[in-house]
C-alpha cells in the first residue's frame, strides 16, 4: 500500500480524523438491528431455496425447438403440399389452377418419356435384367 511517511502536512491530520471515525461508530438501537436482521435472513432463504422447476407440456418442447407457431405453419404448408403433390402426380402440378400460366407443360421426346414421368425405378429395373 501507500507509505505513510512520505505524507504531506495535511494528510496525517486526515488520517487521524478516519482513525477517530472508524473508533466512534455509533450503536444502532435493538429493534432497527433486528428488524435489519429479519430481512436479511428473509431474503437469504428466499435466494437459497432453487426455484420449483417448471415443467412445459410436450407439444410446448416441439413448439419451442421447431421455431414457434410462424415455423410449423410453413411446415405445415409445405407437409400438405408435398402430400398433394404425392398423391396426385407431378403432372397435376402443371395443370393445377393458376400454375398453367405460370409454367408451360414441358414437351418430352418419346424416347426419354420414361425418364421424365419418374418411372426411373422401373426403367432401372428393366436395365438391370
Amino acid at each position: 500500500m501507500a507509505d505513510h511517511q512520505k505524507y504531506q502536512n495535511g494528510d496525517t491530520d486526515l488520517d487521524a480524523l478516519f482513525a477517530e471515525a472508524r473508533q466512534a461508530r455509533p450503536d444502532l438501537p435493538d429493534k432497527l438491528m433486528s428488524t435489519i436482521t429479519a430481512a436479511a435472513a428473509t431474503e437469504q432463504a428466499r435466494w437459497s431455496a432453487p426455484a420449483p422447476a417448471r415443467r412445459r407440456p410436450p407439444l410446448g418442447v416441439l413448439l419451442a425447438a421447431l421455431g414457434g407457431w410462424p415455423a410449423v405453419g410453413g411446415l405445415v404448408a409445405a407437409s400438405c403440399t408435398g402430400l398433394w403433390i404425392g398423391v396426385a402426380g407431378p403432372e397435376t402440378v402443371f395443370t393445377a389452377p393458376g400454375v398453367s400460366a405460370l409454367a408451360a407443360t414441358p414437351t418430352v421426346s418419346s424416347e426419354y418419356a420414361a425418364y421424365e414421368t419418374f418411372d426411373l425405378a422401373t426403367v432401372m429395373a428393366e436395365d438391370m435384367q
